[in-house]
């Protein structure tokens, strides 16, 4: 699969073709415990399934988002952790619940590796 990735650090960014892991692993070490942006757009025609993962930062916490076309619908997948209080967080410009956030940016690496591999995210990590 091949992807173009995206990003801004602090203002400043880029993008360009990828298609190898640690391309983007180095990206997301870039963003670790700072403020920016990271997506991965698919480049295949799909009518169906995911096209996109990003992560926004800011304040040690990360927000991920899988963009996919489910039924002729465009979704958007996030985490979700109710056990957090329903309050908003800024982040980025954008308001987003606590419940949406996190601060572990392991669990980041994993669902961009995921998704870098199969083109998709399971629901356990992203519903």
């Amino acid at each position: 699969m091949n992807f173009k990735m995206s990003w801004t650090l602090y203002g400043n960014g880029g993008n360009y073709r990828v298609s190898n892991w640690v391309d983007i692993l180095n990206q997301l070490e870039q963003l670790r415990g700072k403020e920016g942006s990271l997506t991965l757009d698919m480049l295949s025609d799909i009518n169906h399934g995911a096209e996109m993962l990003q992560v926004r930062t800011e304040s040690g916490y990360y927000l991920i988002t899988l963009g996919e076309i489910v039924e002729d619908e465009y979704q958007v997948r996030t985490c979700s952790d109710i056990s957090k209080p329903d309050v908003g967080m800024m982040i980025l410009g954008d308001r987003w619940s606590e419940r949406q956030l996190i601060k572990d940016f392991d669990f980041v690496v994993r669902v961009f590796k995921e998704f870098f591999n199969t083109g998709n995210v399971s629901k356990d990590l992203l519903n």
